[in-house]
């Protein structure tokens, strides 16, 4: 169960994006609606969600309706549950505004909200004071991925001290490394010889937990905003 609040937008964000299926169900009630997430108001602190469908399932909408909701993304079951704080009829398509949930449950929580970085580094510390640099190349809740110039006393299962370095803040942990992947030769002249490894966080502090749920989330809306651009500017 996903509880984090920037970690559930990040997923309602992804789910928008990808304009997911999404069925609705009322409380009591196993007759199911389809609906579509619009769009997250982020200055009201709300989803927008667009008319149930059948029809008739619009007309059991009102304030403070407490409605269930089941979709999937990359295959994956995700549910949860949201009060309507707003209805908005005005339209020929009616529209809700409902409070953001406050749990997300999540069937498969392992790297899924695998976010690529720019400008990410991490300096990683053993206990007798070895210190490697490294650059970031993806994070999630769960872990990391990293780039780290070859040869480094780096090997699976063992656990390092990590300072993650984000653009605008950073963030203590520990990491537990899962793989090695090594560098099969350097592609060009004077290219740096890097492994790739792919770490999990071992003890992961509600303040880390919420500075980097912020930065994916952050990140997650900037890409939706350039493919939105990028749609419209395809248009014709």
């Amino acid at each position: 169960m996903l509880t984090d609040p920037d970690v559930i937008r990040v997923m309602l964000a992804r789910l928008i994006a990808a304009r997911c299926p999404v069925f609705v169900f009322f409380e009591g009630d196993d007759e199911r609606y389809a609906t579509s997430l619009l769009e997250i108001d982020a200055a009201a602190g709300a989803l927008i969600v667009d008319e149930l469908n059948p029809r008739h399932g619009h007309e059991r909408v009102h304030r403070g309706t407490r409605l269930r909701f089941s979709t999937r993304l990359d295959g994956v079951e995700m549910r949860f549950r949201a009060n309507v704080r707003a209805i908005d009829g005005d339209g020929a398509v009616a529209a809700y505004m409902l409070d953001l949930p406050i749990a997300l449950d999540h069937r498969e929580q392992r790297a899924v909200l695998r976010t690529r970085t720019r400008e990410v580094a991490a300096e990683l510390r053993a206990d007798d004071a070895t210190t490697i640099n490294a650059r970031v190349l993806d994070l999630s809740m769960g872990g990391l991925r990293l780039a780290v110039r070859a040869p480094h006393p780096l090997a699976e299962a063992s656990e390092w001290d990590c300072t993650v370095v984000l653009p605008t803040c950073s963030f203590d942990t520990r990491i537990a490394i899962t793989h090695v992947r090594r560098a099969a030769g350097r592609p060009h002249p004077g290219t740096p010889n890097e492994d790739v490894l792919g770490a999990r966080f071992d003890a992961l502090g509600t303040g880390a937990a919420r500075r980097l749920g912020r930065y994916i989330a952050e990140t997650q809306r900037a890409l939706l905003r350039a493919r939105r651009e990028t749609t419209e500017n395809r248009a014709p």
